[in-house]
């Protein structure tokens, strides 16, 4: 019988954690329900976690480095060192240094995952799976980018899953003689990593043959911003509060050039000082070493509590604010499941009873992982159990956390400009909270008539959005090269101001859509040119939407 190694990456914005686990393989899919090795972490120097840096190297005797090696080398060679880079995978700016850079740590962690599961054994009795966790508020271009950057790093058959979901099936998983939610329980999951903050739903069915429903929601673009317009909520965030407090009497310039191995320090305090005030201490104090300089830092619980107000009860907005995304009373909620290290702090349960008061930790409802660090991790390699339905776990229905939009300039839907020649009206394409995988039964069909301004090529521009606030995805161009005698008369046209009405550039867009269960978008378009009013040219376009192909 085949056997099934599953890799579980936990790919976190501060630290990183990787799993694995085997199974037989029945076929189809299936594994069997028994593991041969439930997931166990990979450790790096010793530990089931690494910090997610990459220090690149300068060129010379000093040879790139990944984790803790790369934050020790912050310190001397802050130019060199990058961290956070998780957050801005596909984003416009930045977002292809950032791709290079999970590509690159990515496949360190590969390098180490290589060393205890054979994957460049070729054996035709082994088979392997990897499974990458996201945050379940991220776009498709994140979302798909992530995939990719693991690709290409060298893992094989990569697949994605929410880091919330994960969190469940660990619990589900490790814990089943422990843990059993009734039919028709609404649990729901709160996700607090370094970055952001993610909560989801999940409905269990009445019948035990049903299959549960995941509602992933996302709060944060709906609740009020808190600290000056911030939206994000995450661990790096309490970095920055506390890193702006305790050097207030610091001079600016040693902070600002020594800022990232200062943020190195204040995460190592920050989980020091969080640890004594859940024993009960009520201030912690250190020694930094910072450019040759020591410095003493103390903090109490008094000042913690003044300068994170807002952020400590920004928690209590967002829980808030989900609930109401997910048209839900606090009564309604069966089971909390937290997971995430700063879901640690000693303010987390406090905010949960004022939300949630019939709910806690003394009787079983309220839920963290003996393992908080590898939770998520544990949870991916899980995966394939829950899949193949073979855990007593079935894999739940999923809903769309994000609308997807398409929009064309100066386009016109069934003989109605579909966006008022603007960018900011574009048209639904797909709803949020749609059943996936969905599939767009017929294509949507713009017609666009514009001034064409180059006289070489007829260009029509197509352009989607994702989610409440409608985030720009990757915009798509189809260009088309005119004929010899139109580019002449087009030079003449644009040189007579009074003339240009005359031979408009028109064009016919069908847009179709697939939308897998992890919101990963295949679309397909369809560009017809015409030129006074006959076809002329069509172009079809199948992609993904991904920064790299922008």
């Amino acid at each position: 019988m085949k056997t099934v190694y599953v890799i579980g990456i936990d790919f976190g914005t501060s630290n990183s954690c990787v799993t694995y686990a085997t199974y037989y393989d029945r076929g189809n899919g299936d594994v069997d329900p028994d593991p041969i090795q439930r997931p166990e972490a990979i450790t790096f120097s010793h530990r089931s976690t690494l910090p997610t840096v990459v220090f690149l190297g300068d060129g010379g005797e000093q040879l790139p480095q990944f984790g803790e090696l790369a934050e020790e080398k912050a310190p001397f060679y802050p130019e060199y060192t990058r961290s956070g880079f998780k957050l801005r995978l596909g984003h416009a700016e930045n977002g292809r240094e950032a791709f290079l850079l999970a590509r690159q740590f990515l496949a360190h962690l590969r390098q180490r995952t290589a060393e205890v599961v054979p994957l460049d054994k070729k054996d035709g009795n082994v088979a392997f799976e990897t499974i990458v966790g996201h945050p379940v508020q991220w776009s498709a271009d994140q979302r798909e980018e992530t995939r990719r950057a693991a690709m290409e790093a060298g893992f094989p058959n990569v697949r994605l899953e929410e880091e919330s979901m994960a969190a469940l099936y660990s619990h589900l998983c490790d814990d089943r003689d422990g843990f059993h939610p009734k039919p028709g329980s609404r649990i729901l999951m709160i996700d607090m990593g370094g970055g952001t903050t993610d909560f989801a739903f999940l409905q269990l069915a009445m019948s035990p043959d049903q299959r549960p429903v995941s509602i992933p929601v996302d709060p944060a673009g709906s609740v009020p911003a808190w600290g000056n317009g911030r939206r994000s909520y995450g661990g790096r965030d309490l970095d920055q509060l506390m890193l702006d407090y305790v050097t207030r009497d610091w001079d600016p310039q040693f902070v600002k050039r020594n800022r990232q191995p200062l943020l190195r320090d204040v995460r190592r305090f920050k989980e020091e000082f969080s640890n004594r005030l859940r024993e009960g201490a009520d201030e912690h104090e250190s020694l930094w070493l910072v450019d040759d300089e020591t410095r003493r830092v103390r903090l109490t619980r008094g000042e913690f509590e003044m300068f994170a107000a807002e952020y400590i009860n920004q928690f209590v907005v967002l829980m808030r604010g989900a609930l109401e995304e997910g048209n839900l009373a606090p009564r309604q909620i069966t089971h909390l499941i937290l997971t995430g290290g700063h879901s640690r702090w000693y303010f987390v349960d406090r905010a949960l009873k004022e939300v949630f008061p019939h709910l806690s930790l003394e009787n079983g409802t309220v839920r963290r992982h003996r393992q908080p660090e590898q939770s998520v991790a544990r949870g991916l390699s899980y995966v394939p159990l829950v899949r193949s339905n073979a855990g007593g776990v079935l894999a739940p229905v999923r809903r769309a956390a994000h609308a997807v939009w398409v929009a064309v300039p100066n386009g016109m839907l069934g003989g109605v400009t579909a966006n008022n020649g603007a960018w900011e009206e574009p048209v639904l394409l797909v709803p949020r909270g749609q059943q996936l995988p969905f599939q767009t039964r017929t294509p949507l069909r713009i017609r666009v008539e514009q001034l064409g301004l180059d006289a070489n090529a007829a260009n029509v521009h197509i352009r989607f959005f994702s989610g409440q606030r409608r985030s720009p995805l990757v915009e798509r161009v189809a260009s088309f090269e005119r004929g010899m005698w139109e580019k002449l008369t087009k030079r003449i046209s644009l040189a007579l101001p009074w003339a240009r009405n005359v031979a408009p550039d028109q064009f016919e867009v069908l847009v179709a859509c697939q939308v897998d269960e992890h919101e990963l978008i295949t679309a397909e378009l369809l560009v017809t040119r015409y030129l006074r009013g006959k076809a002329m040219e069509v172009q079809r376009q199948k992609m993904k939407l991904n920064t790299a192909a922008a």
